[in-house]
């Protein structure tokens, strides 16, 4: 009588199952939802789609605001990298009441005002569409800028913190954008 042997045959199928289960948990873990509930989520979903490392990423600013009935976050971050340059990233409540990244270009994120020396200040100038409306984002850094004001003559106050962020603001041409002081007179 012959005798047959099974071990590696239940090896290979033993192999196989811990394979198939492998990479059912790692396709799972690489297509869970971007995340921007908390700081950690916000630096990890960050790392995953600028693919960089999340221990490189410093948030500067969270903030939230209510458009068209929906509440979103933005975030401002920089990386070791390029740590001159902060960079907007959103996201968009759920109905689970989650953040979620929410899709979106930046049609413009730069330095808009600079005064290099002491109090050192600088805006820098985001412009993000939402739903189709393009909104306003300013970072303000130093102490000169009080109000930003816009050629209609609405005010902005930039608030006592800084830095600062002035977010979801009606979109305006930053050409006719006035940077006033604390009096109410023209930084320029």
């Amino acid at each position: 009588m012959e005798k047959n042997n099974y071990k590696p045959l239940i090896l290979c199928v033993l192999f196989l199952v811990i394979a198939v289960i492998g990479c059912t948990l790692w396709t799972k873990w690489q297509n869970r939802p971007l995340l921007g509930n908390t700081d950690e989520e916000i630096c990890e979903t960050i790392a995953r789609t600028e693919k960089v490392k999340k221990a490189t990423i410093d948030l500067k600013q969270v903030k939230d605001g209510e458009i068209d009935g929906h509440t979103y976050r933005c975030a401002l971050y920089v990386t070791e990298d390029d740590t001159n340059h902060p960079t907007l990233a959103m996201f968009r409540q759920d109905a689970d009441g989650n953040f979620i990244w929410y899709e979106g270009d930046i049609f413009s994120g730069h330095s808009i005002y600079r005064m290099p020396s002491p109090p050192d200040t600088q805006v820098y100038e985001y412009v993000f569409p939402i739903e189709g409306t393009d909104y306003h984002f300013f970072y303000v850094t130093g102490e000169d800028v009080a109000y930003l004001a816009d050629r209609a003559g609405n005010s902005y106050a930039v608030g006592g913190i800084r830095p600062a962020l002035l977010a979801f603001l009606p979109y305006w041409d930053n050409l006719d954008t006035e940077y006033l002081d604390a009096q109410g007179n023209p930084l320029w």
